[in-house]
């Protein structure tokens, strides 16, 4: 059932008016038109749809986006003044487009491919689309129907990508209230190894949407460690699916952090379709004022013998609102599996709220699996310790907040990746007096 018949943005028309890539190819044709169906069909989802029962989109259906970029100009230094790393080949997009002279692809491994999603459409019929729905709730079918831009990741077998790379998308403010529609792929095959950064970045307090499709394919025994960043303007709307297909012996290590958006979406899912698979699929929330944030996962164990990990954290303040909901399946006859799934939420104040509900089914008996969720607030005990010993009441607080928050970091392998979010985790909490 359609919820809203008075959608702000003609969607419809955007689509038959806009210049897409890929017009010469009919299969991308195709299923553009069975996206556009989709979408006409059941519009935007509501709250009556199991899933999205904490989020309501009707202040998104009531703005008017627009979906042409003016001119912006952004330099070279602000460039590298936003990126997370220093140290990446990098991917620049600016409100919705490429920009190649920002972007550092030069000296890439042998084996490694990384262009523009749009330049990319000839390689990727086989795998585009093949990690997720559109015939479910929420913006994939509206992605799959306006995607435009975006990033192709493809590593060939036995691998190793040296650097990280770091895609970079800057909204920058100067085109009121733009949509972009943004897909990216990462395929990895047999043995390959690779780290990817997806980091959104708003240069002011800008209305927009970002609306953004990830799909990850690992072929067998590969290995990859995504990790997103999300630090998107107050007012913006955020929504993102990332969805994995994982062979046999392959590992994905996923960790998503949000600190942006007015109202932001997060629905992460893997398929464990080999023995030997694994899955760490992490998360770190920290909220404000009266943002709202929904993190839905989902991990299926389809075979013997498959593990995975999940931890999400949050933190809110103010008069903030968060959603967690985790799903693990263990399907039939995928014994030995091994799963964890844990949120846990720090309340900073009375207005902010939490929905938590981890959860599992379980359709194999011969299996290893746990879930929990905790909300509690600062130890009053452990305030008093560090005020005693001279420290300002805010410099307390951040100093615990942030020994709370710090364990998903901890889990990231690398150093300079782990410091660098570190430092944008320690500059977004509160700071006393006597903060270092």
């Amino acid at each position: 059932m359609k919820q809203f018949t008075d959608l702000a943005t003609p969607f419809a028309n955007v689509a038959a008016d806009s210049e897409l890539p890929g017009q010469n190819l009919s299969w991308l044709k195709t299923m553009r038109q069975q996206a556009l169906m989709q979408f006409n069909q059941f519009g935007l989802p509501s709250k009556k749809v199991e899933s999205w029962k904490y989020t309501s989109l009707y202040e998104l259906s009531q703005q008017s986006f627009n979906h042409q970029a003016g001119a912006v100009s952004i330099s070279q230094q602000q460039c590298e003044e936003l990126a997370l790393l220093g140290e990446a080949y990098r991917v620049v997009i600016v409100d919705g487009a490429f920009e190649p002279k920002l972007s550092k692809l030069d000296g890439l491994p042998v084996g490694v491919t990384v262009q523009p999603f749009s330049q990319a459409l000839d390689t990727v019929e086989q795998q585009l689309g093949q990690q997720v729905a559109i015939d479910q709730a929420g913006l994939t079918a509206l992605n799959t129907l306006l995607m435009k831009e975006g990033a192709m990741v493809h590593v060939a077998a036995h691998t190793v990508v040296d650097k990280p790379i770091e895609l970079l998308v800057i909204n920058s403010g100067n085109t009121v209230n733009l949509a972009t529609h943004l897909r990216n792929m990462l395929v990895l095959d047999t043995e390959a190894q690779a780290t990817v950064v997806e980091h959104y970045v708003g240069l002011n307090d800008a209305i927009y949407l970002t609306n953004v499709v990830s799909e990850v394919v690992l072929a067998d025994n590969a290995e990859l460690f995504h990790y997103k960043l999300q630090q998107e303007s107050k007012n913006a709307f955020h929504i993102a699916t990332l969805a994995a297909k994982q062979a046999a012996g392959s590992q994905w290590h996923t960790n998503n952090i949000s600190l942006g958006g007015k109202l932001a979406r997060n629905d992460v899912h893997s398929q464990l379709m080999g023995e030997q698979a694994h899955t760490t699929m992490d998360g770190l929330y920290l909220l404000k004022a009266t943002q709202h944030i929904d993190n839905h996962t989902r991990i299926d164990h389809l075979v013997p013998n498959t593990t995975s990990n999940e931890l999400y954290k949050g933190v809110l303040d103010d008069d903030s609102h968060a959603v967690f909901n985790g799903k693990v399946i263990v399907h039939k006859d995928a014994q030995k599996t091994d799963s964890k799934e844990y949120n846990h939420n720090l309340l900073l104040s009375r207005g902010c709220e939490i929905d938590t509900k981890p959860e599992m089914e379980i359709y194999a008996d011969d299996v290893k699996c746990g879930h929990g969720s905790t909300v509690g607030q600062l130890d009053p005990d452990q305030l008093f310790f560090l005020r005693a010993r001279g420290l300002d009441a805010v410099t307390a607080r951040s100093l615990l907040t942030h020994a709370f928050a710090v364990e998903v970091l901890e889990r990231i392998p690398s150093e300079p990746l782990r410091d660098a979010l570190s430092n944008v985790i320690s500059q977004r909490l509160p700071r006393g007096a006597n903060a270092s």
